[in-house]
């Protein structure tokens, strides 16, 4: 009877252990989650209005300002019509700004751009797009992607 009520504080002794560890390494995984979060350092705007606004980091704003300006750019070229520039970077490498008036501001690799562009129809308007965004961000043509506009 002695071992039995010994074998039975054993079990629960053992129960609540488990349930310790259980709860523990629960807590560090959630913890372990929350620290390795990446936070994009983007800042939300309520405008008057009610609607919402998202303000980026420096290296967001300055894409945005290169996907404007390539977008400019290519409307005016004869043909093209209007234009939507989405250009994807690497952070691997540093490269000179290429909107940039200094050399020395460095920003991210850019590592593809695609255009969607009104006179994509047209097989010599479409390669004279990829060789203009080839050039300007010295990456190869089949890092270029360009569509029709509807």
């Amino acid at each position: 009877m002695k071992l039995l009520i010994n074998n039975e504080t054993n079990i629960k002794d053992l129960f609540f252990k488990l349930i310790t560890v259980i709860i523990i390494a629960s807590m560090g995984l959630i913890l372990l989650n929350v620290l390795t979060q990446s936070k994009d350092g983007r800042k939300q705007i309520v405008d008057n209005d009610g609607s919402t606004e998202y303000i980026g980091t420096q290296e967001s704003s300055s894409a945005t300002r290169e996907e404007i300006r390539l977008s400019e750019i290519l409307s005016g070229i004869k043909g093209v019509g209007k234009t939507d520039v989405f250009i994807t970077y690497r952070d691997d490498l540093q490269t000179a700004n290429v909107f940039s008036s200094s050399s020395s501001q460095d920003g991210p690799k850019i590592n593809g751009v695609i255009v969607s562009a009104e006179g994509a129809d047209n097989i010599i308007i479409k390669n004279d797009i990829i060789n203009a965004v080839a050039c300007v961000f010295n990456i190869s043509a089949g890092n270029v992607t360009v569509f029709e506009k509807e």
